[in-house]
């Protein structure tokens, strides 16, 4: 079995009480996923760092157990210290043995900070993969494995069919709070789930360090950490400072990792104000904090140091919602839903007016369209279909230079039978349209290069060394991380990609003059596994209805899948969150006026049944859908196409826009994408009506 990530776990705000659930301690401790086999045992956290070398007794109790039992294994669980050789003790207790790589340290911790392994899961048992079996059965081939004899290093989770008794015991003994899973649930390997919730009882989780601050008085090292998470945007946002729950040692070895990754630049959006000098590091290192409560302004009330987190990473540390610290036994009604999602549209419409002013002094750098005319894009079609005829391989005449292509002849889409030759024809047919549409922007691409039934992978950086005329640029992620990246725009770039293996061109929606502007806000209808094309078509006839009452222009196109996206043009000067915000304003109008076709639910689970998720979280810096005209990984080798409104009806199918459809069209309808832009949006009207 090939390495997996963790299952992970959503935020429940209250006990379920419907369906088959079970309930277990939530342990206070270090997750890992042990591996024994013949080679050896690992015990990995869910960001891929092994602890075996920090805990040798739980290596020796996991070999030893493999060795009686005569089979491999793979289980899950959580390292935790112990006191008094049989109690779970906290997270700080852990501290100790974390980060030791020292052997004669680690022989000697382990006889004074003794830890176990509590195992709550399994994946493998022998040959047997059981990731697709509920967790009943997978909690019977655990209890199986494990020795009927009670082990001081290996230990059965406890569980229990009564969540309100299991969170009274919580509360009783002071642990962090206890997890519901659901009974008939297969294992989800690195995903975040709803069918495992976190019931927390105390208010604590992850933060990154974003810099500290110079101490006052007798105070060594440092005063305070500055703290933060990442938003949905991937911006670093400051959280509060801590400057607690530190002893001697814990000062004086964070003060050395702090003063390794010190920087110029604060990594927090916005930059926030000290009372003393503050100094910024790179935003690696991951802490847990406990704390009292979030204040109105968002940041930590009495935030307490825990200590550090190196099993998990800092791109992952999010705002978390509140579990049962806050939470109340009261449903919603309809009219407080009502008025909460007012309250979300007029916080996003401050926030879009906000935003809109802050860049209004910035100006979009111009950029020059590429263009190309249909018979140098015909031209360059027929020398595809003579290499393919010939060898499958061999080199085009490109403006730009010579650009070599590869396996023509090779079936990417089986049930038509079309090939990676085909695909590039199409694109080579459609630039005339297309560069002018992707001219600029930074490209992310998911390569298939057996075909669409084939094994994928998504590449966000260069390769290195491409031919001559494809153009590659450095870009900055949300001022965090640069690098070199495709730009589109040129018809070289275009079917370099194709060579690569990709099928669809995803370009960001913004250009590397200016990444920091938004040319379009997009809403990308998502059905869900109930919703079927017909309900897609309804949202987006509701979706049309909210954009007639805000008086805004906007694009729908298909997604070439299952869903539809709707394209809002923007003028100059609107930053990305603010082309998320105007998103937003317009998906929660249309949830709240169409409740049972659309939702804004994130969760899966928890979004009415058939209906249709109405994303506006496609809008952060860097991220992409399946571009304009873009070809899909779907069976009848499907194109993204723009529609005319009057076209979405009830006869509408994705599966009537294809690689042999659509070049016709649009010689029919022409470029509506070209059109629509030209006739942006202005947003001050929208915010004065939301």
């Amino acid at each position: 079995m090939k390495t997996l990530a963790p299952m992970l776990a959503g935020v429940g705000t209250e006990v379920p009480t419907t369906g088959d659930w079970i309930f277990e301690p939530k342990y206070d401790g270090i997750r890992i996923l042990a591996s024994a086999t013949p080679d050896g045992v690992s015990l990995v956290t869910r960001n891929g760092i092994d602890k075996a070398r920090q805990f040798p007794e739980i290596v020796e109790a996991l070999d030893a157990l493999r060795r009686r039992r005569r089979r491999p294994f793979v289980v899950d669980g959580e390292i935790v210290a112990m006191r008094d050789g049989d109690e779970p003790a906290r997270f700080q207790e852990l501290q100790s043995r974390m980060h030791v790589s020292d052997a004669t340290a680690i022989a000697s911790l382990r006889g004074d900070s003794p830890a176990a392994v509590f195992l709550f899961d399994m994946l493998l048992d022998g040959k047997e993969s059981l990731v697709d079996k509920p967790w009943r059965l997978r909690r019977r081939h655990l209890a199986d494995l494990l020795p009927a004899a009670k082990s001081r290093t290996l230990r059965l989770s406890e569980e229990s069919a009564d969540g309100t008794a299991m969170l009274e015991q919580a509360r009783r003994h002071g642990w962090e709070g206890i997890m519901a899973k659901r009974a008939d649930a297969p294992y989800r390997p690195g995903a975040r789930t709803r069918d495992w919730l976190k019931l927390k009882i105390e208010r604590r989780q992850e933060f990154v360090v974003g810099g500290w601050t110079e101490p006052r008085n007798s105070r060594e090292h440092f005063g305070a950490l500055l703290l933060g998470y990442y938003n949905d945007d991937g911006v670093l946002v400051y959280a509060g400072h801590t400057g607690t729950g530190f002893t001697r040692a814990s000062l004086h070895e964070m003060s050395r990792k702090l003063s390794r990754i010190e920087r110029s630049s604060s990594p927090f959006v916005p930059t926030p104000r000290t009372n003393e000098r503050a100094h910024w590091v790179r935003p690696t290192i991951v802490v847990e904090i406990k704390f009292n409560e979030w204040t109105t302004d968002g940041k930590l009330r009495q935030p307490v140091f825990l200590g550090v987190r190196d099993d998990k990473s800092a791109r992952e540390v999010v705002h978390e919602p509140e579990s049962l610290a806050k939470s109340t036994s009261a449903k919603s009604t309809p009219a407080k839903s009502a008025r909460t999602a007012g309250r979300v549209r007029k916080r996003a419409a401050r926030n879009v007016a906000a935003s809109v002013k802050r860049s209004r002094r910035a100006k979009k750098t111009e950029y020059a369209p590429t263009t190309i005319s249909p018979s140098e894009a015909e031209r360059i079609a027929q020398q595809l279909e003579e290499i393919e005829r010939g060898r499958g391989s061999g080199t085009l005449d490109l403006d730009t230079g010579p650009l070599d292509v590869t396996n023509l002849g090779k079936v990417f889409f089986p049930a038509t039978k079309q090939t990676k030759g085909d695909l590039m024809r199409f694109y080579a047919r459609m630039s005339p349209f297309l560069l002018p549409a992707m001219a600029d922007r930074p490209l992310v691409m998911k390569r298939f290069p057996n075909g669409i039934t084939g094994k994928a992978f998504y590449q966000q950086k260069a390769p290195e060394n491409p031919p001559a005329g494809v153009r590659v640029e450095p870009v900055s992620d949300e001022g965090l991380t640069t690098a070199d990246r495709l730009i589109g725009g040129n018809l070289a770039t275009l079917l370099y990609l194709i060579q690569l293996g990709a099928v669809s061109v995803d370009p960001w929606h913004s250009r590397v003059q200016s990444v920091q502007f938004a040319d379009y806000s997009i809403i990308d209808l998502d059905p869900g596994p109930h919703a079927k094309f017909a309900r897609v078509i309804e949202v987006a006839r509701a979706v049309k209805e909210v954009l007639d009452g805000f008086k805004l222009r906007g694009l729908a196109k298909t997604s070439g899948a299952s869903g539809i996206h709707i394209v809002l043009p923007l003028g100059d000067g609107v930053p990305n969150d603010g082309a998320r915000m105007l998103a937003e304003i317009v998906a929660t109008s249309v949830a709240q006026q169409f409740p049972k076709l659309a939702t804004v639910e994130r969760w899966v689970k928890s979004r009415p049944r058939g209906a249709v998720y109405v994303d506006f979280l496609q809008n952060i810096r860097g991220k992409t859908v399946a571009g304009v005209y873009s070809a899909r990984a779907e069976p009848q080798a499907t194109v993204s196409t723009p529609l005319r409104w009057d076209e979405i009806d009830d006869s509408l199918s994705p599966s009537d826009f294809t690689l042999d459809t659509v070049l016709p069209r649009m010689k029919t309808v022409g470029d509506l994408w070209a059109k629509t832009m030209k006739e942006p949006n202005t947003l001050e009207g929208v915010i004065g009506r939301a």
